[in-house]
């Protein structure tokens, strides 16, 4: 164990300079391990409890608690190095003995590898990019073309992108014992499809995995898999796997591109010019720009009625369905068809399935610490998470650059500990710290 610490103790990651660090203006956000007073809830109660929501409000650039020449508090002339350590320490304090930690991550953990996020300082939601919603993608074959269309060119740098020192760091800890609680007498984890726990496509169910969770990821890009993270629920779903509407089918997204470029090989040479095709980064003003669910920006113009959506071909193709998956007679129904795929993803005004969250649930009900990394639990799936913790007198760790949710509530003052560092680093010292005790017992 002592060599598979040792291996993340180098290298730090590199954030890019912003003028949120010059002008040292949002003096609110300086970094600081803190528990915080009430502040009022400024997001609307309309919004169904269980959906994808977008964000209000833009967070701090993380480089202001990572650049040599910004101080990590106005009266702490120490330099940003001394800073993440003081903060990995507070993290190590904050974990003791606890060998129940479930860790809860969001987008932020996977900025550092290259996938931008929503909500971040920079995410694409406060660029203007407005992200495709369930009911439209669902009810509007011209809304499935252009998603399709534009995530066949803009894609691949999500199948290519590598895990970072914050994946990498968590697989160790999970390997340690030091991460992970055991679900032994949970029903529901039988019946969760193995796809959603980071497992082949395959694989049918659950059953024969161990029952234990050490991640709850409301990513999709699946790194902490690639990382060597073996129990990870995706709690959002995973984008690299499609789900057939009618039937269930479940295949790989990487074999359906394929085929979509096989049979649109014509269109897509029309409606690319600008985009660098090796990539899939789309260029805009000379500039590569990225956007967290592969959406890239065709011709100007360009029209989707002539690009061609194969159908499922499990599905019996003189069966239509309509709105409800009722089947209908095909010649006498106008409904929409519904034997299309749709990424196993929950898109934003979509809802977690019930047995995920039934699961989560059990999880957060098993642990004895919870660390949220990298997320401003925006979304009610994973606040929810936080908060029956909370509920629950369990300790509570954020790991996250920007004012989260929790803090926005004023929810458990007294159980919360917040971060504000690069989590990449953090989570890396906390590796080397751990493998340091080892070494010194």
């Amino acid at each position: 164990m002592r060599a598979a610490f040792a291996f993340h103790i180098s290298g730090r990651s590199k954030f890019p300079t912003s003028s949120f660090c010059q002008a040292n203006r949002h003096r609110r956000f300086r970094g600081r391990s803190s528990c915080y007073n009430h502040r009022p809830f400024a997001y609307s109660t309309n919004i169904h409890a269980s959906h994808r929501i977008l964000p209000l409000e833009r967070p701090p650039d993380p480089s202001y608690f990572s650049r040599n020449d910004t101080a990590a508090d106005d009266n702490d002339a120490r330099g940003p190095t001394e800073y993440v350590r003081n903060q990995t320490r507070i993290l190590r304090e904050w974990m003791g003995e606890k060998r129940s930690i479930l860790c809860i991550t969001g987008a932020g953990i996977s900025t550092e590898s290259g996938i931008p996020d929503y909500r971040g300082n920079n995410g694409s939601y406060f660029r203007g990019h407005r992200p495709i919603i369930h009911h439209e993608y669902m009810n509007s074959p011209y809304h499935r073309k252009r998603y399709w269309a534009r995530s066949l060119v803009g894609y691949s740098p999500f199948v290519n992108a590598m895990p970072n020192m914050g994946h990498e760091a968590l697989a160790v800890l999970e390997a340690g014992g030091y991460i992970g609680v055991d679900l032994g007498g949970c029903d529901d984890f039988d019946r969760l499809g193995s796809s959603c726990l980071g497992q082949p496509v395959d694989a049918i169910d659950g059953k024969d995995l161990a029952r234990k969770i050490s991640v709850i990821t409301q990513n999709v890009d699946t790194l902490h898999t690639k990382a060597g993270v073996r129990h990870c629920l995706h709690l959002h779903g995973r984008g690299d796997l499609i789900r057939c509407m009618n039937c269930g089918y479940m295949r790989d997204r990487k074999d359906y591109h394929d085929e979509l470029t096989r049979l649109n090989r014509d269109w897509l040479n029309g409606a690319t010019s600008g985009v660098d095709g090796s990539t899939g980064d789309v260029i805009k003003d000379g500039r590569a720009e990225l956007r967290p669910d592969g959406d890239a920006e065709l011709n100007r113009g360009v029209s989707y009625d002539d690009f061609i959506l194969p159908p499922c071909s499990r599905c019996d193709d003189a069966t239509l369905h309509d709105n409800e998956g009722n089947s209908c007679n095909k010649e006498n129904s106008h409904q929409e068809r519904r034997s299309f795929f749709k990424t196993d993803v929950v898109f934003f005004g979509d809802s977690v399935p019930k047995q995920r969250f039934d699961v989560s649930h059990a999880a957060v009900d098993a642990a004895n610490g919870i660390l949220c990394i990298g997320t401003s639990l925006t979304v009610h799936s994973a606040y929810r998470l936080v908060k029956r913790g909370i509920e629950r007198g369990i300790p509570v760790a954020i790991l996250n650059v920007g004012e989260t949710r929790v803090e926005r509530e004023g929810l458990g003052d007294r159980l919360v500990t917040k971060l504000q560092s690069p989590i990449g680093e953090t989570l890396n010292g906390l590796v080397g710290m751990l493998d340091q005790e080892k070494m010194n017992k």
